[in-house]
């Protein structure tokens, strides 16, 4: 029977570059995350409807909030699919009021449609950044 600690022990070189590897993977989950919450909130400021704008949350919060759920479903571990459960119908709502509310307002069926083109645009996108985020796009034979 082989002995487990003893297999587990890796050159610290390697250790090394997966240290490195783990935390570009946060970094770049959370740099994402804050961009999300940025360009949540500089369109939420978008909207000149008033009954739009009477949300539960401010505008700072609900963006902040939006691009922590990004930034946790980002991440690649396995419990990011939480995050990736919360940003769909946040998203859809946050935009369809965005597209509704700014002037001139889109029509419904318009901004209801980009709503959905954005909520499955990030949680695409945070699900690519989560399961593959060392996939190589070119010149790789693996």
């Amino acid at each position: 029977m082989r002995d487990h600690t003893t297999s587990l022990h890796y050159p610290p070189d390697v250790l090394a570059q997966a240290r490195r590897r783990r935390l570009k993977r946060v970094l770049i989950a959370v740099l994402l995350g804050a961009v999300v919450a940025a360009y949540t909130y500089g369109a939420l400021d978008q909207r000149v409807i008033a009954e739009d704008r009477n949300d539960l949350l401010p505008q700072w919060a609900e963006a902040l909030l939006l691009g922590t759920a990004f930034a946790i479903a980002s991440l690649p571990v396995g419990w990011s699919v939480l995050g990736r459960i919360l940003i769909p119908v946040p998203t859809l709502f946050l935009y369809l009021s965005v597209f509704t509310g700014k002037e001139p307002p889109l029509p419904f069926t318009a901004g209801f449609i980009l709503a959905l083109v954005y909520a499955a645009a990030l949680t695409a996108l945070s699900a690519y950044l989560g399961d593959r985020p060392d996939r190589r796009l070119f010149g790789s034979r693996r």
